[in-house]
């Protein structure tokens, strides 16, 4: 789980409380990659010369040479989808 503190996910995970656990998430992984010149993106495409004269150009994907982004901050903190708790408020 990724949290603020790596001390509340250390305690949960040896027998801590859940109070000591933060419910919120700051960071994710990216799903955008690098590629050789730098330029970032879901995905890359290249222009491929047909093998046939009098053929079209077609796009094929680029898959080899990407370097992913890694983890990226969240504008804000958002909650955790494996917290154990129900965080509600109901008005009787």
């Amino acid at each position: 789980m990724l949290s603020c503190g790596g001390e509340n996910q250390r305690g949960l995970e040896n027998g801590g409380s859940l109070k000591s656990a933060t419910p919120f998430v700051w960071k994710r992984t990216s799903s955008m990659y690098f590629d050789e010149d730098g330029d970032l993106a879901h995905e890359f495409y290249e222009e491929v010369k047909p093998s046939k004269k009098g053929k079209k150009f077609f796009m094929k994907k680029v898959t080899r040479r990407l370097l992913p982004q890694g983890l990226v901050d969240l504008p804000h903190p958002r909650l955790h989808v494996d917290f154990p708790v129900v965080m509600c408020e109901t008005c009787y």
